[in-house]
């Protein structure tokens, strides 16, 4: 038995979208494919957005050009995988509405919240050996960069506290399409790793890291694996 599936990938300049039937001797057969293109808001403090809507309306004209060259009917889709670029920082409400524009991974406007952490005590290249110690052990890596995701969380709480205050979760690109789609808050192990956070040991967030800097760990979502399945496809999105 064969079934459909598309594929999105979630750039920082544009989307590009395949379709593929995936039969039960798991050969894959590529059918068609489609692009299409959204703005990137390039600020004079450093930071580069993107608002996320622009993401939802380029996948949804591109996915009506990909079923219409293909001509393949929505209802035989059976599947829907995501790659995306990543350390980007989606922060959404309960509801899982945005509360601003997506801070890409480009955004380098977090300098001071990265200086105020790292760049302390006994350092080593300039960053803190102490804290550079803990990151090693936990993640096995260190978040050395502005653009890290977790600065960029740290600079909307201390300059847009009233958003900071809405926010439920810290979602990454594909996370909140999935989210989007499914309902379903959930991160994948690559994503969680990017962040820094995440206890490569353990297999779960790590507290200490989270304390250490000072992110809410409330504000982290699941954790699942990227060949898991998140969710069902919603209603009204579909």
């Amino acid at each position: 038995m064969a079934v459909k599936v598309i594929t999105y990938d979630v750039g920082t300049t544009g989307l590009k979208n395949c379709l593929f039937r995936v039969s039960a001797e798991e050969s894959v057969q590529y059918l068609a494919g489609e692009t299409d293109t959204y703005e990137l808001h390039v600020l004079e403090n450093g930071g580069v957005e993107q608002d996320p809507e622009d993401w939802w309306a380029a996948m949804s004209r591109s996915t009506k050009k990909l079923l219409k060259k293909a001509g393949v009917d929505k209802s035989e889709i059976g599947g829907i995988s995501f790659c995306s670029q990543f350390q980007t920082v989606v922060m959404v409400d309960e509801n899982g509405k945005p509360l601003r524009r997506a801070m890409s991974c480009m955004d380098a406007r977090a300098d001071r919240q990265f200086k105020n952490c790292m760049n302390t005590g006994i350092k080593v290249e300039g960053l803190d050996i102490f804290k550079v110690l803990k990151y090693m052990k936990i993640t096995g890596a260190v978040s050395a960069s502005a653009k890290d995701p977790a600065w960029k969380y740290l600079w909307v709480k201390d300059n847009e506290p009233e958003i900071f205050q809405k926010t439920y979760k810290w979602l990454d690109a594909k996370e909140y399409l999935t989210c989007r789609m499914t309902g379903e808050m959930m991160a994948s192990r690559d994503d969680a790793c990017a962040t820094f956070l995440f206890d490569v040991k353990k297999n779960c967030w790590s507290e200490t890291l989270c304390k250490m800097i000072g992110v809410e760990m409330r504000h982290l979502p699941k954790i699942c694996a990227s060949t898991d399945q998140v969710g069902t496809l919603l209603e009204q999105p579909a």
